[in-house]
């Protein structure tokens, strides 16, 4: 019996280059699959790029073939454990094929299990709202509830990757202490986003646990998405590994983010507040307060970061019944925290993570308050130690030859302002080149104005590229949004390969004694980092095209998010 699919995904398409490579990138779409003997083929195609021809449908199709072929299978089957209607139906990938008596072909569990989790959202809207994710958690064992686990919650505009990976690698410090830590994006691995202290989630754990989940949105008939499968996974995965601590970090907002089903966390963090995902969260700063203040609870403290709206925040503390509202200063005996620092306080900073340090420091004496075991053995030195640590990518400086490389991922308009204040503060008699990917949701204009400034609108110092990815923006974008980059600037409107550009600013660095560095979205990275020689698990081809293939992942993609909040009237 033939089977239709229709699927209606609106961030779908193949740059001409990106053809060559079978690497999708953003667009609009909308695909019929019929399953026939052998994989399923595109009926139909409608894009909004102007610049692919009709002549690539062929190559779109074999890419779709690629994509979603499930090596012998003859169809897409919508639920392998059920036959009847569900609102989750997701292809199995070929993970139907994966039993102890079965060969697994040329790819592993562990590549077809995060392959399929990708393509999760192609499949179900993605809509911001807790009723998935309490109904996961409940059928999980409500983990992060377990009253002898220590949870921390971090939310806010920047900063709160690094607050987090700080605190819990000072917690890991302590040789009793089990932490589990959350974060989100990836660089190079999916793996990166859950680990207990410093060891990410082993491929096996994955290929054990995602199953499970995917078991309980088919049996329960929950239409889970991506980020919310994968914030189950990772309680899961801490439950598994004995975790007594976790650090989590929220993908997007607060309110009605998935980490937001825990109930008594130890402490809230709040670290910054700024413009951003003004669609989804508010088109001021106030409206995104409110939404990052969502995670604040009844009766647990709160602590805040300096460039925050404290009136609005601490309003929304009281709203809520929250606990005791501290600033890091407050923690330390001052009170100049309260004062809300506009952009000219801002234009002072040459160094946020020292004040990410700070929060982590605050949120650290906090926690000893509260629970003083999970702190009996550090040390002073220890603390210290374990809140120096940077984030990949953040300020990140390596040498490659005689060369400096700096990768960052500022990536909006205050971020990349600091990150020129903090080039400029370390290395005043330098000269810069710059290899730049920037997002499609971010303010393009101001973002290469300021790399614009540090290189004395020199634009041959810059290289723009373009990742493989649904909020990637288009080089075209960029180069409208600032016109100046047009005539001078490095770009190739054929072939937007990310290590073609790094290749080619690390030779001219080279030649120029200049120090290179590579900021814009974390989405450029991961292949970033692959040109410059790292050695780290990276996710494998068969899982990058995927990944990258302008599947929505959740909050990772916001392009067409629906804002469901009628399951959250209390934490309005």
């Amino acid at each position: 019996m033939h089977h239709r699919l229709l699927v209606s995904y609106k961030n779908w398409l193949y740059s001409t280059s990106a053809l060559s490579r079978g690497i999708p990138v953003a667009a609009s779409t909308v695909v019929v699959f019929r399953s026939v003997s052998s994989f399923p083929v595109v009926r139909s195609f409608t894009t909004h790029r102007n610049y692919v021809a009709d002549s690539i449908n062929k190559e779109r199709s074999k890419s779709f073939n690629r994509l979603f072929s499930t090596s012998n299978e003859s169809e897409i089957v919508a639920s392998p454990a059920t036959n009847k209607s569900t609102s989750f139906s997701v292809p199995t990938m070929g993970t139907d094929e994966l039993t102890p008596s079965s060969p697994t072909n040329t790819h592993s569990g562990y590549e077809k299990w995060v392959r399929r989790l990708y393509a999760t959202n192609m499949f179900h809207p993605v809509k911001l709202g807790l009723t998935n994710m309490r109904k996961l958690h409940q059928l999980l064992g409500n983990p992060m509830d377990d009253p002898d686990r220590v949870v921390v919650h971090i939310a806010g505009t920047n900063g709160k990757g690094s607050v987090c990976l700080k605190i819990a690698n000072a917690l890991q410090q302590q040789s009793s202490n089990k932490v589990g830590l959350f974060c989100s994006p990836h660089v190079s691995s999916f793996r990166e986003r859950m680990q207990v202290n410093g060891e990410m989630i082993t491929e096996e754990e994955v290929v054990e646990l995602l199953p499970q989940i995917y078991d309980l949105c088919i049996q329960h008939d929950i239409p889970a998405t991506f980020f919310e499968i994968t914030t189950a996974l990772a309680f899961s995965f801490y439950a598994k590994r004995g975790a007594n601590v976790v650090v989590l970090e929220t993908g997007l907002g607060g309110r009605l983010d998935a980490t937001n089903v825990i109930n008594n966390p130890a402490l809230t963090v709040i670290t910054s507040i700024g413009l951003e995902h003004t669609r989804i969260l508010g088109d001021t700063i106030e409206l995104i307060a409110r939404e990052k203040g969502g995670i604040i609870k009844p009766g647990r403290p709160v602590l805040v970061g300096p460039h925050c709206p404290h009136e609005v925040l601490q309003q929304c503390a009281k709203e809520k019944g929250g606990g005791p509202y501290y600033v890091p200063s407050l923690v330390f005996g001052t009170l100049q925290d309260f004062a809300f620092k506009d952009k000219s306080d801002e234009e002072e900073i040459t160094d946020y993570d020292l004040e990410n340090q700070h929060i982590a420091k605050a949120s650290l004496v906090l926690l000893k308050q509260s629970h003083p075991s999970i702190m009996a053995d550090l040390t002073t030195e220890m603390i210290e130690a374990g809140t120096s640590v940077r984030p990949p990518c953040r300020f990140e400086q390596i040498q490659s030859g005689d060369t400096t490389v700096i990768l960052d991922v500022a990536h909006n308009p205050p971020a990349m302002e600091y990150l020129v204040r903090k080039l400029e503060t370390t290395y005043p008699d330098s000269s810069f080149r710059f290899v730049a990917g920037m997002s499609s949701d971010k303010d393009l204009k101001q973002c290469a104005s300021a790399l614009l400034s540090v290189v004395n609108r020199d634009v041959s110092r810059i290289h723009l590229v373009e990742a493989a990815h649904p909020r990637a923006a288009r080089l075209e974008a960029i180069l409208d949004a600032e016109s100046h980059l047009k005539a001078g600037a490095h770009y190739d409107l054929n072939d937007r390969s990310i290590t073609r550009q790094v290749d080619n600013a690390l030779s001219l660095a080279k030649e120029n004694s200049d120090i290179l560095v590579i900021c814009g979205s974390v989405f450029l990275m991961a292949e970033a980092r692959e040109a410059l020689g790292f050695q780290e698990p990276r996710d494998s081809e068969y899982i990058a095209e995927m990944a990258g293939a302008g599947i929505r992942h959740s909050q990772e993609n916001f392009g067409n998010t629906i804002i469901d909040d009628s399951d959250d009237e209390e934490n309005k």
